[in-house]
């Protein structure tokens, strides 16, 4: 029987080279570490070169040099990735307030701050005393209009009451009085505003709303097309559930209807209650069976369940 070769000539030459490098490289070390005297022995020196090569964990491995954050004036608005990261702020968390800053949200108050991803305590205290907002980003108190007629409105009213409440004028009526900036007056009693009506002044009224949460309000009527319900505030990450005993939904007639025949997939996906699936199958089916001409079209797709339909049905439109 012909005895079987395990390596061919080449490689039998190539792992001697390897071992002769090797043994070259730890006589190399061992013979550093006797002449350093870290050793009088040379089992003592092979010990140390095994405890370093197999202790990972060692802190000169993974020791990260403290650095002390510094302390100067900045406006969240504006302070730029390297300000931000002087500043003791994370890269995680420059990156949210940039996200923040690109989606046009703005720090209004120095409490706004507070929102930042992650932010402790220490940070907060080292940082608040060192935050200015510049007057462009801070919140502009409305006037109340001197058109008699324009007041004599329901809207006006409602916003004359929020101004009356926001605004307190001094005894002097002389045109050098100057009008002070407090927080707004908040709902008490039977008062109620319609979310499909209110604006971001008439929201911060609402008990447990503030200026994020009105933002928020805003945003998520302009992507719905309207709100049918005020239950669906509570799709709101962190609404505060309180806040619905002042807030009614009286006029549907603002309601923003998808052309389901005429729109895209992509921009069919950007309602809430639609997403990729959804208006993909849609699409499908024009492309094959023509317009959709009724919501029995819509219960017969896989993706769209009877809760999908129900919450989808305020906002569908065939024409």
């Amino acid at each position: 029987m012909k005895r079987r070769k395990w390596f061919t000539r080449t490689q039998v030459v190539f792992l001697l080279a390897v071992l002769n490098v090797s043994l070259v490289i730890l006589g190399a070390a061992l013979l550093s570490r006797c002449r350093s005297g870290r050793g009088g022995r040379v089992g003592e020196a092979l010990v140390s070169i095994a405890s370093d090569s197999v202790s990972p964990t060692s802190s000169r491995y993974y020791a990260v040099p403290q650095v002390e954050p510094d302390s100067f004036l900045f406006d969240p608005n504006e302070a730029d990735s390297t300000q931000l990261l002087r500043l003791g702020l994370a890269p995680f968390q420059v990156r949210s307030i940039y996200r923040y800053r690109a989606k046009g949200g703005r720090f209004s108050t120095k409490d706004d701050f507070r929102r930042v991803y992650r932010l402790t305590n220490e940070q907060w205290e080292h940082l608040s005393p060192l935050i200015r907002i510049a007057s462009k980003y801070q919140l502009v108190p409305v006037v109340e209009s001197a058109d008699p007629r324009l007041s004599s409105t329901p809207r006006a009213k409602a916003l004359g009451d929020s101004v009356s409440d926001s605004l307190s004028v001094g005894s002097d009526s002389s045109a050098s009085a100057v009008a002070k900036p407090t927080y707004p007056k908040k709902l008490s009693g039977d008062e109620t505003i319609d979310v499909n009506l209110a604006d971001s002044v008439l929201l911060c009224r609402v008990p447990g709303i503030g200026p994020y949460f009105s933002r928020k309000v805003l945003q998520y009527r302009r992507r719905l097309g309207g709100y049918t319900s005020t239950d669906q505030l509570l799709e709101i990450e962190d609404f505060p559930a309180d806040a619905l005993a002042w807030v009614e939904v009286t006029d549907t007639s603002v309601l923003e209807k998808l052309q389901i025949n005429s729109l895209s997939t992509r921009k069919l996906m950007k309602h809430p209650y639609m997403g990729y699936y959804r208006a993909s199958e849609i699409a499908d089916y024009r492309r094959v069976h023509g317009p959709i001409r009724s919501m029995e079209v819509l219960k017969s797709l896989p993706h769209f369940s009877e809760a999908d339909i129900l919450r989808l049905s305020p906002y569908i439109s065939f024409d």
